[in-house]
């Protein structure tokens, strides 16, 4: 079966899980404002990464455009944002980013990026909207101690990305496969 990666990256956090993912599964990585929707009629598996900020996803108009025009492939999206996958219910975002059928067509995953200083007073002006709205999303959930703790490390990065917990993604790549075969 043909594979490949395709991301939409801001801070490069996406780029570097597409990256380890494309490296694992031997395929091609892509960035999305290189690919078309005619240049994907010949992946059976096709996996996109996009960023999350402010609640929003990278490119998610787009690839609901690509997924609408290939229902029949295997579709898989991993989102990478600052907030914890364990903490915030990502169902609210998808079903606002994408079409309910769409969600269904779907297997989606979840990964934390880099906290870069630079981000720091986005960060704070997205935790205030969180408390404001009374919101739970990307970027928008409340931070704890530790994690204010964390955004305070004047001047650095702090890195939350874990490559390794893309092996539910591999898996899934896997099992695609080999039911494919025996088929």
């Amino acid at each position: 079966m043909e594979k490949i990666v395709i991301h939409s990256t801001k801070y490069g956090s996406t780029e570097k899980y597409a990256n380890r993912i494309a490296k694992q599964i031997q395929c091609p990585v892509v960035k999305g404002d290189k690919v078309s929707v005619e240049d994907l009629k010949d992946y059976d598996i096709i996996i996109l990464g996009s960023c999350l900020l402010e609640g929003k996803l990278a490119n998610s108009s787009l690839y609901q455009q690509w997924i609408a025009a290939y229902p029949d492939k295997h579709w898989l999206i991993f989102t990478v944002g600052l907030s914890n996958p364990k903490l915030t219910d990502f169902q609210q975002i998808l079903s606002t980013e994408f079409d309910k059928e769409i969600c269904q067509k779907v297997s989606f995953y979840h990964y934390r990026g880099t906290i870069q200083y630079k981000r720091m007073q986005l960060m704070g002006n997205l935790a205030n909207r969180a408390v404001m709205g009374r919101m739970a999303s990307i970027d928008t959930v409340k931070l704890k101690e530790e994690d204010k703790a964390l955004l305070q490390k004047y001047g650095t990065n702090y890195d939350l990305a874990d490559e390794n917990k893309i092996s539910y993604l591999i898996e899934t790549v896997q099992q695609i496969e080999a039911n494919d075969i025996v088929e």
